[in-house]
């Protein structure tokens, strides 16, 4: 009973597109018809910075062929969070389609440290607790916080209550607490992966 979407966030900084998470892609999501709507080609995406590895936030990075997985965006760089990735590609048991997924980028795929500068002064925050490796990113008054809340209307005003998709719960608890302290301080505007729609919130 707690309305949500399931989003991304498209931004276009010094004329060139960065994408924030994929969405479900051909497994029920919208970003390519709302990308032509926006007269966006998937060519045009040149950066691709990824929250965490959830299906529902990379399942956009790939359609289904006969021949199995292709790229949708052929030119595009992805960034994800060192720890993000070592612990799904060691660590977490249920990894077949996020090991797939990662492969059919492996040769554009850079991983950063928590607190380093992407390409357009993107800055990198740790986020943990919903994922391993879970990442806010911060441009000027924007903050993308990914699934720190998955139920805003609960959430902001008890960040103590996690989702059940949140893996480590003590630690959403800590992150939750810490970037909604951090974004009141700095007058920040969130974008939520699954905060109501239009997507963002103060």
């Amino acid at each position: 009973g707690i309305p949500a979407t399931v989003s991304t966030f498209l931004a276009k900084i010094d004329g060139e597109h960065i994408l924030f998470d994929a969405g479900l892609g051909d497994f029920g999501g919208q970003l390519a018809r709302h990308l032509g709507e926006l007269g966006v080609n998937p060519d045009d995406i040149k950066l691709i910075y990824l929250t965490h590895l959830h299906m529902d936030h990379i399942s956009g990075l790939v359609k289904k062929t006969d021949a199995g997985m292709e790229r949708v965006f052929k030119n595009a760089a992805v960034y994800l969070s060192q720890v993000e990735h070592d612990a799904w590609m060691n660590d977490i048991e249920k990894n077949d389609m996020q090991k797939a997924i990662l492969g059919v980028y492996a040769d554009s795929l850079h991983l950063f440290a928590f607190g380093d500068s992407l390409p357009h002064k993107v800055l990198t925050i740790d986020a943990v607790g919903h994922t391993p490796g879970h990442t806010a990113f911060r441009y000027g008054e924007m903050l993308i916080i990914g699934d720190l809340m998955h139920g805003f209307a609960l959430q902001i005003n008890h960040p103590e209550i996690n989702s059940n998709y949140d893996m480590d719960k003590a630690k959403s608890i800590e992150s939750r607490k810490r970037i909604l302290d951090y974004a009141k301080q700095n007058n920040l505007t969130m974008a939520g992966m699954h905060l109501p729609e239009p997507g963002f919130a103060k």
